[in-house]
């Protein structure tokens, strides 16, 4: 049954790029240099493997001849930009072994419950080879580790930037809610006996007051559920939480930690992280990390994009070919 490779791609948001020898699996596939990268050279052979890897011959051959120019433009900058960051990890002293490379070949395929012969098998069904592939997953793992080490780490985003997207994308909530922490006793707890006044509540006041962390208490105090995640229970709109609760979360100081509530379910500790309302130009935890992520991938974009500029003006760059879609 013939498969694509599509599946086996490892890093899709990475433009590929191959590395090695010149290999022909078809007589008329003249090997010839396309462009030169500084130092490294890339080659219709390596062009052509990149653009099939992703678009098996029948599926390209369909497309409109501006998308065929368009991918494969596309696909020659990427094999460009690998080769200058292969040479810029060089002078870093970056490098992927070959147990990196075989380990990661090796999950793909536990993953697809393939063996290599299988693989060779789909790759060979669309005009590639293993030793192609290979390179692929080389060339694709230095980039990625070279963009983590060098552009991943740099980037910051700051509380100021979330509340300005949120600010600019109208995504601050208009309904009423508190995220919360909880130190928790149960009614049957022989912790529960004396209430208010056991000597456990008078313990944590003790460490409260010598400034010891809200959620590291709860996970050595609160007997709840969620002790484990530091008492953490999450976010609750107005009219979600038993009433004796509610009516302290809506008033208490964000950070400080409550005194003690009684419930029908026993006794309760409290603290406020983040609360949401009409008047209130606040963020529910979830769209922050949203928001965040958002405004990550956007620099990541940027700051990728800005490298492939910088190494295009630090290395040589030249392009030998204008009509692109004849290499392939």
């Amino acid at each position: 049954m013939k498969k694509t490779l599509t599946f086996l791609l490892l890093f899709a948001c990475l433009p590929g790029g191959l590395f090695g020898t010149v290999r022909s699996l078809e007589a008329r596939i003249v090997d010839r240099i396309v462009a030169v990268a500084g130092s490294q050279a890339v080659t219709a052979w390596a062009l052509r493997q990149s653009v099939i890897i992703e678009f098996p011959k029948d599926k390209f051959a369909a497309l409109p001849e501006e998308t065929k120019q368009k991918i494969v433009k596309h696909k020659l900058n990427g094999l460009i930009d690998n080769r200058l960051i292969a040479q810029m990890a060089a002078a870093k002293g970056i490098q992927v072994s070959d147990e990196a490379v075989e380990g990661t070949i090796k999950r793909v395929l536990e993953q697809n419950h393939m063996s290599k012969k299988d693989l060779q098998k789909v790759l060979a069904e669309q005009g590639l080879d293993f030793a192609s592939y290979r390179d692929k997953i080389a060339s694709d793992l230095l980039k990625s580790r070279y963009i983590s080490k060098e552009i991943k780490s740099n980037i910051i985003i700051t509380e100021k930037e979330i509340m300005d997207y949120a600010r600019q994308h109208d995504l601050f909530s208009q309904e009423e809610s508190v995220t919360i922490a909880q130190i928790f006793i149960p009614k049957h707890s022989p912790n529960a006996v004396g209430g208010k006044d056991n000597k456990i509540w008078k313990t944590i006041r003790e460490k409260l007051k010598n400034e010891e962390n809200f959620f590291a208490l709860a996970s050595e105090f609160s007997e709840g559920p969620a002790a484990p995640k530091g008492g953490r229970l999450g976010t609750f709109k107005r009219g979600s939480l038993r009433r004796e609760i509610e009516e302290v979360a809506y008033k208490l100081p964000l950070g400080e930690a409550s005194d003690v509530i009684k419930t029908d379910l026993g006794y309760h500790m409290i603290m406020v992280t983040n609360r949401t309302g009409k008047d209130e130009k606040s963020l529910t935890p979830e769209a922050e990390e949203k928001i965040k992520g958002l405004l990550y991938n956007e620099k990541l974009k940027a700051a990728v994009k800005k490298l492939g500029e910088e190494l295009r003006r630090k290395y040589k760059v030249k392009i030998l070919v204008k009509d692109y879609t004849r290499l392939i």
